[in-house]
């Protein structure tokens, strides 16, 4: 039936693709005397998901499998095989776990650059890192049968994503299938958790969490929503399996101790595989029980003074608006939001407007008293005509124009944390993007203080028009006009002095 996914034949697909890989199967080669030792790992060699995720405590064997599992194959010529760490310093602790495994099997090994072992049958598996978004076009021309990605947390989607698409052989009787391992954490521990996990933690959310080895159909990627399949069911199965320290007793008695000695959730994440909080976020003092609020509880009027906050992109990035309050009580709430990508400014504007700025409440429009945008949307594209003019000429028959932001990146971040800690700023449950950007900020191990910049996810287009706007209405000394008067009014009032409250009104209205 066209525009709705075939349950029955996807599962039928699915059984008949199981079917034939067992039956390859019985082909597969190991290194001499090995042989799985959890039922974890066995579980992790059996999948016949096309992506698996592999993941949880330290010690629970992710890597050997890994690499047992892409060099099954080994004895077809064909088999093209790629493992990927994130720095060139890593690669030591994967070729010692190769030597033991690979020449036991006949391979040869050649080092750098090409970090390529070679067996008998002419079958190679490489070795490689990619650091950054950048280094993956280094590896987008050949085909591989099997991608790794050990450590795959150290990995952004976009990396893993794109690699996908070299997924590919012309031998049909080689099996398709990426395989991603890693500890809870770093900078890609966030898409990891949204995409395979189901968004729980496995430990202390195992209700909510993906069933171990279960194959799921319906995944997207986090950062556009893009489906991994499509209706007539061409696509990628998906599949978690948690790996536990508990699973086996290969090490030594005090190895749980020593994990129990590191700081913060990390000594969770590596001892148990829990991934509720996410090590070396920039929040750690996240608590949305606190600090998300429900819209309802908002009581915002629609004179209290409201701003909104902009940043446009439009390639790699995403464009995306906010509006926020400061109401009576003194606090900064965030209230509405739009995330789109790939809208020219034109139409975003026009969408910000009909979305943030004409709704009313209590029969009157919102008095909005400034509209923050990133900076760099104030630069001469090439023609004298800036983003910002364009945004402008939208919002000019509302009395708006935009405001250029500041962008103090340390700054804006460190107030935003320290003003969710002390509830000056809070998040309405309107803003899911916000609410999901927040907390999966990583820290900056070569910029100490600033968040870790990831170009092409859209949350951190979020995070950063979040910034904008909070940073700039907060520290800002040329605050709107008719904010400074009510600042003033209130002051008044106040101190009983009603008299001047009202003369400072009447200044108000009158302009």
């Amino acid at each position: 039936m066209s525009g709705s996914i075939d349950v029955k034949r996807i599962r039928a697909q699915a059984k008949i693709f199981r079917d034939s890989r067992l039956a390859r199967s019985q082909g597969d080669v190991y290194p001499p005397g090995w042989e799985a030792r959890t039922e974890a790992q066995k579980a992790a060699l059996a999948s016949p998901a096309d992506i698996l995720f592999f993941g949880g405590a330290a010690g629970s064997l992710k890597t050997e499998t890994m690499l047992v599992d892409a060099a099954r194959e080994s004895s077809n010529p064909n088999l093209r095989a790629i493992i990927f760490r994130q720095q060139f310093t890593q690669m030591t602790d994967i070729v010692d776990k190769t030597l033991r495994l690979y020449n036991a099997m006949g391979a040869k090994y050649v080092g750098p650059p090409s970090w390529t072992w070679t067996f008998p049958s002419g079958a190679k598996i490489r070795l490689a890192y990619i650091s950054t978004d950048r280094d993956i076009w280094e590896y987008l021309g050949p085909r591989y049968s099997f991608i790794g990605f050990d450590e795959s947390t150290f990995h952004s989607e976009y990396q893993v994503r794109n690699m996908l698409g070299r997924l590919s052989s012309t031998d049909r009787s080689l099996r398709l299938r990426m395989r991603l391992g890693s500890n809870p954490g770093s900078i890609g521990a966030a898409w990891h958790k949204a995409m395979f996990l189901r968004g729980a933690c496995p430990i202390h959310g195992l209700d909510k969490c993906a069933k171990p080895g279960k194959l799921y159909w319906d995944a997207r990627w986090p950062s556009d929503h893009y489906p991994l399949q499509d209706p007539d069911g061409n696509g990628f199965s998906i599949a978690f399996i948690p790996g536990r320290l508990s699973d086996h007793n290969l090490l030594d008695d005090k190895y749980v101790y020593r994990l129990r000695m590191m700081s913060g959730s990390l000594s969770a994440a590596m001892e148990q595989g829990c991934w509720c909080e996410l090590q070396g976020a920039y929040f750690a003092n996240w608590k949305a029980s606190k600090m998300v609020i429900p819209y309802a509880t908002v009581n915002a009027q629609w004179w209290d003074a409201h701003f909104l906050s902009l940043d446009y992109g439009f390639g790699k990035s995403s464009a995306s608006a906010h509006l926020h309050v400061r109401t009576q009580d003194e606090r900064i709430k965030t209230i509405g939001e739009f995330v789109a990508a790939h809208l020219p400014a034109y139409e975003f504007a026009e969408e910000v407007v009909s979305r943030l700025v004409t709704p009313t409440i209590q029969g009157q429009r919102r008095k909005i008293l400034a509209v923050y945008l990133d900076p760099s949307n104030f630069k001469n594209i090439g023609d004298g005509h800036t983003i910002a003019d364009q945004i402008n000429e939208v919002l000019d028959p509302y009395d708006l124009g935009v405001i250029e932001a500041s962008n103090d990146r340390i700054g804006g971040w460190q107030l935003m944390y320290q003003a969710l800690q002390t509830g000056q700023w809070q998040i309405a449950d309107t803003c899911p993007k916000l609410i999901e950007a927040i907390p999966s900020r990583m820290h900056d191990e070569k910029r100490p203080g600033d968040v870790l910049k990831v170009p092409g996810d859209p949350l951190d287009d979020v995070a950063d028009d979040a910034r904008y706007g909070i940073y700039t209405f907060i520290t800002t000394t040329e605050k709107p006009r008719e904010l400074v008067v009510r600042e003033d009014i209130r002051r008044l009032a106040e101190q009983g002095d009603l008299t001047s409250a009202y003369v400072r009104h009447l200044q108000m209205t009158a302009k």
